[in-house]
């Protein structure tokens, strides 16, 4: 049953600081030389790793040789589910958890772990979320901005942030309501995960390995293919710049393939209230009311991260230190393709380095019959469409979820078993 009440806080709730029931742990100081991304050892989270969605990043992740600290380091050891703080630099009193079920990671020096004292006061769910309350958020936000280097303390943490404590059984009920937004986000995550995987396997399968179907057919949305592979079947394959190529398709140059247009100046004061997704080279940096090109449309890094490829499902706008991609054949091909090229190494300049687009142009290509190409964007078009459509659902869910946490966690929506 859910009541709403008018008063601060509910019977049989308190208001604590945080060091009283938790704390935060500090990272070891790795050394810089121990580090390798031969993701050789162990996997190390560092400052960089707290993504701006509120999840750690282990897909840039850097490994450090345990063997080479010859340290006792057990207790900085992390794991699923985990959280965590930056505590110095740009990006202090951002807050990310940890999803990665499959290893264990450890912690670096300038990032804090929050750790439960007593498990009988502070469940372990209702305490993530009370650190991710909007008043906490500006707790730390503070901190930082108080320092010059935008340093906080273990101490300062746990002595200027504060959570409401209610009995333990009502903080677990609280918990399961907002979890269960998670946990759907979580799911469809794995979801838009697999299906990315799959059809960045089939485009490699087709177009790198050459074993394409010969017939062909999509079933209920599903990536499955009724066929025998074209080196299977005993294809021929003809002498090419790019070695062996299947009987029919071309070696291009991409300039013959796609254009690199560039995209206009649009600052964050002068973007306008809508759901037009405003890319640069880092990915969507904000939402505008006006388009500059047409959905589904592929972009380009050009400066800030040059040859980084994001895919828009739908009308988008392109600022200027980035490209986005006119061509003529199926742009979810052209996506893949542009993934295959390594753009990061045609990246020139010193003072600013930038994607030297007419080094691009240049660059070698296998380009399939039209046919085989259709074929794959009809294959692979079902799940884009599914992937876009799970994010907007997390998007919505991620809504709700933020719109009741402050209501739950203050009490102003009191829940309880009955």
């Amino acid at each position: 049953m859910i009541n709403q009440i008018n008063n601060n806080l509910p019977k049989e709730w308190r208001k604590v600081k945080l060091g009283e029931v938790a704390g935060v742990l500090g990272g070891f100081a790795f050394k810089s030389s121990w580090f390798n991304k031969q993701r050789i050892g162990y996997p190390v989270i560092k400052i960089q790793n707290l993504g701006q969605d509120g999840f750690i990043d282990t897909q840039n992740i850097e490994y450090v040789d345990i063997d080479l600290v010859n340290k006792n380091i057990s207790k900085f050891k992390v794991g699923y589910n985990d959280f965590f703080v930056a505590m110095t630099g740009a990006t202090a009193g951002k807050i990310a958890v940890l999803k990665d079920k499959n290893k264990d990671y450890y912690l670096n020096q300038r990032v804090g772990k929050f750790y439960i004292k007593d498990k009988n006061k502070l469940d372990f769910k209702y305490f993530y979320y009370s650190i991710f309350m909007p008043k906490n958020k500006i707790v730390l936000r503070q901190l930082a901005d108080g320092s010059a280097q935008g340093n906080m303390s273990t101490g300062q943490i746990e002595e200027l942030l504060e959570i409401n404590l209610p009995p333990l059984d009502e903080q677990k009920w609280i918990a399961d309501i907002l979890s269960a937004f998670d946990d759907k986000i979580e799911l469809n995550n794995k979801i838009i995960k697999t299906l990315e995987e799959m059809a960045q396997e089939v485009f490699k399968e087709w177009f790198i390995k050459f074993n394409f179907p010969v017939e062909f057919e999509v079933k209920n949305e599903k990536l499955k293919v009724k066929s025998v592979g074209y080196k299977d079947a005993g294809g021929k394959f003809v002498d090419s710049e790019l070695g062996k190529i299947p009987e029919g398709w071309e070696v291009k140059k991409i300039g013959d393939i796609l254009s690199l247009e560039y995209g206009k100046a649009l600052t964050a004061p002068n973007r306008k209230t809508g759901n037009i997704p405003v890319y640069a080279s880092s990915g969507i940096v904000g939402y505008h009311n006006e388009k500059l090109d047409n959905g589904p449309g592929i972009i380009v890094g050009r400066a800030g991260i040059p040859g980084s490829v994001y895919w828009s499902q739908t009308d988008f706008y392109c600022v200027d230190s980035a490209f986005y991609i006119k061509t003529t054949i199926s742009k979810y091909f052209v996506y893949y393709l542009l993934k295959y090229q390594n753009l990061e190494s045609l990246v020139s300049g010193s003072a600013v380095p930038g994607l030297n687009r007419n080094m691009v142009y240049l660059n070698l290509a296998v380009l399939p019959n039209i046919e085989i190409i259709n074929k794959f964007e009809d294959f692979i078009k079902p799940a884009f469409l599914k992937i876009y459509n799970l994010k907007v659902e997390n998007q919505t869910l991620a809504t709700l979820r933020d719109l009741l946490l402050p209501k739950l966690m203050s009490g102003e929506i009191l829940v309880n078993s009955e």
